[in-house]
């Protein structure tokens, strides 16, 4: 079964072009696979907009899992780093930075915490092309934004790195590490991400080093994505 992504709204041809590029550059089980691309007409303008075929993928991404069946086991949070690191070395191996990581960007298939596939590649930033992206320029979601690009930087492999290690710490809690329910960064929320991301004391002391080691603040500081998985078998075998 496949799944169509169609732009409707708010094309940018550029955007389309560099996620379709992204895509098929990367042959990982942790990546969501395209397998076509094209054009249609739509009835409700007549006007023609580009789409993307892709693997559908069964399971419901990290956010719905999360609110169907519950935090994961320190056995399947481990196994979930380990696969999500898996699909950032291949995405990095690429030159690919997705920029946009967050649970609903990354699909369980089957519902399985071991088996991530990181999808949704749209803000995607080949770091070997020409960027269509003009700095000072601030994308993303911005709970899950590093930094970096809050202070509208340019995004590099590490600011994914970041983002993953929100999204333990929210996995861990139960709750996000900085966010408590804004809908907008509220005027304090740098100072927030100073504090770095606290994993509760029930969890193994490794995932705690882990998580400090890679949520850290400054980009230079933190680990790529195979150096994260180096780590992650030091501390937390």
């Amino acid at each position: 079964m496949l799944a169509c992504k169609v732009v409707v709204k708010g094309v940018e041809p550029e955007r389309f072009e560099r996620e379709v590029e992204a895509l098929q550059r990367i042959t990982s089980p942790r990546v969501v696979r395209v397998v076509g691309r094209g054009e249609l007409t739509t009835a409700s303008d007549g006007q023609a907009h580009p789409y993307l075929l892709s693997d559908f993928l069964h399971g419901g991404d990290v956010r719905h899992n999360l609110a169907a069946i519950g935090q994961p086991s320190d056995a399947q949070l481990r196994a979930f780093i380990a696969g999500t690191l898996e699909g950032l070395e291949a995405l990095h191996a690429a030159n690919v930075v997705h920029r946009d990581l967050k649970p609903e960007n990354v699909v369980l298939l089957g519902g399985d915490w071991a088996a991530p596939v990181i999808i949704d590649l749209g803000l995607s930033r080949l770091v070997d092309l020409s960027s269509v992206t003009l700095y000072p320029w601030v994308g993303g979601t911005w709970p899950y934004m590093a930094p970096e690009q809050l202070r509208a930087e340019r995004a590099m492999d590490r600011t994914d790195l970041w983002a993953l290690a929100v999204i333990t710490g929210e996995l861990a809690a139960g709750e996000h590490p900085f966010r408590r329910g804004e809908t907008s960064p509220p005027v304090d929320w740098d100072a927030r991400l100073q504090t770095g991301i606290m994993v509760p004391g029930s969890r193994p002391a490794g995932l705690r080093d882990w998580v400090q080691a890679v949520g850290d603040y400054a980009a230079y500081r933190r680990p790529t994505a195979t150096r994260a998985r180096e780590l992650l078998d030091a501390v937390w075998p």
